[in-house]
């Protein structure tokens, strides 16, 4: 017998499933499930699914799943994942446009294979591309507001758009983006460059990374935002460890011995592991050093199942 939920769907071209696990779409490798589970097979699918999507139902967006942790109790409502079917990309002379739901990854290496220089940062952020408009995602000094061109979005009536990178005032880590828009896609100015020393570049960024973050256990990036202090960004990794908490661990959630800012899964933690440990390491850096972090893992769904 179908679920109220259920009996109002649209009717789409993508698929839709039920009570599933979330899991394998996260990059922690934790969470409870989906109430409903849509994968569109276009950015016309998932159009018209946003224009005649149930009214007064919950709608949570989900990419590669990094930088994110899904509660045990998993999420309630309906789950987009922008998956195969959204991940386009495309590159005209000098310009690359990539759908929200292409990698980081696949990104950053089409763009040396056609020899363009200015993604090389992305490789070293994991996750989708919506993601990363998202978060206005950077590292090693470059993010993503630097070479956008513009931004395509479908908006709270399933209106496709596209619009100026100023719109959505991307700032450190952080977007706006107006209440029931996604973003869908976006289209970088790059330059022609030596494929050689775009493959030097990333590879410097993938060794940086795989020197000091754990890329060994399953994670979802830095737990934490980098605070403001009297002369600019504090690292928070560095607070953490100075507050004591290098290796603490709850349940099979720790804090990495190799980067204090990384909360890693040692292979049978829970949601609320994680999040407590969490918890747990805020309150020891206020204690001990007065300022209160911020998380930057966005915490998703319920504790206790509800559905």
């Amino acid at each position: 017998m179908q679920s109220p939920l259920e009996q109002n769907l649209p009717e789409v071209r993508g698929t839709y499933e039920f009570s599933k696990s979330l899991k394998e779409y996260t990059t922690f490798k934790i969470g409870g499930p989906a109430e409903v589970l849509y994968i569109p097979a276009d950015v016309d699918d998932l159009a018209h699914f946003w224009a005649n999507k149930p009214k007064d139902v919950p709608i949570t967006l989900l990419g590669e799943g990094s930088n994110i942790l899904i509660r045990d109790g998993g999420i309630a409502g309906i789950v987009v994942h922008l998956g195969k079917g959204m991940d386009a990309v495309e590159i005209t002379d000098d310009v690359l446009f990539c759908e929200a739901g292409a990698s980081t990854g696949k990104v950053a290496r089409l763009a040396r294979t056609n020899e363009l220089t200015g993604a090389e940062f992305i490789c070293g952020i994991p996750g989708s591309m919506g993601g990363a408009l998202v978060m206005n995602a950077g590292c090693y000094g470059s993010e993503m507001v630097d070479i956008l061109i513009d931004v395509h979005v479908i908006t709270d009536t399933g209106e496709k758009k596209i619009l100026e990178p100023s719109f959505f005032n991307f700032v450190y880590r952080n977007s706006t983006l107006p209440e029931g828009w996604i973003y869908t896609g976006c289209t970088m100015q790059l330059k022609a460059g030596d494929k050689n020393e775009i493959r030097e570049k990333m590879r410097f960024v993938n060794h940086q990374r795989r020197g000091s973050q754990p890329l060994e256990w399953p994670n979802a990036g830095s737990w934490f935002k980098n605070p403001e202090g009297p002369n600019g960004p504090m690292a928070a990794w560095k607070l953490i460890q100075e507050s004591g908490c290098r290796g603490l661990r709850k349940g099979d959630a720790q804090v990495s011995e190799k980067h204090c800012n990384f909360f890693i899964n040692l292979g049978a933690a829970t949601a609320a592991d994680m999040e407590d440990l969490g918890a747990e390491v805020q309150e020891k850096v206020l204690s001990q050093t007065g300022i209160a972090l911020q998380g930057e893992v966005r915490l998703l769904g319920d504790r206790v199942q509800r559905f």
